[in-house]
């Protein structure tokens, strides 16, 4: 048989205020979001040491040196020197172009300050009695 509610007892359901409440407790629920993590930390730990024990096997790898001809290295020594040799030459060169063309520039502003010099005191002569 079908309970029949009263008009009553309907109204006063439909007015009611009603909250969505979870179906597990807040302490239950950050219980597992621990548990959860604690597990995941455990099983990055198991990863990292079954990866350390792994490669633990294995021989390390040094930086061990190539074997050098003696030849070899006497020769690339000479081609060097040889390059800083070139080098201090070619830089000698450069400096003295550089010390020649700065003592042309000397000259050249030494003799342009004479004729400037030389255009001033005739200016005033030359305007005042013009010669024919």
């Amino acid at each position: 048989m079908v309970k029949r509610h009263s008009p009553r007892d309907a109204r006063s359901l439909t007015h009611r205020a009603y909250t969505l409440r979870p179906t597990q407790s807040v302490v239950f629920r950050m219980t597992v979001w621990a548990v959860v993590c604690v597990l995941c930390a455990c099983a990055g730990a198991a990863a990292l040491t079954a990866w350390h024990a792994r490669r633990a096997g294995l021989p390390p790898e040094q930086c061990t040196p190539a074997p050098v001809d003696e030849a070899t290295k006497q020769t690339e020594l000479a081609r060097t020197r040889l390059a800083l040799e070139q080098e201090t030459a070619a830089r000698a060169a450069v400096q003295k172009a550089a010390d020649s063309a700065a003592a042309e520039v000397a000259r050249l502003s030494a003799e342009l300050q004479f004729l400037r010099g030389q255009s001033k005191r005739r200016s005033p002569a030359t305007t005042a009695a013009p010669r024919s």
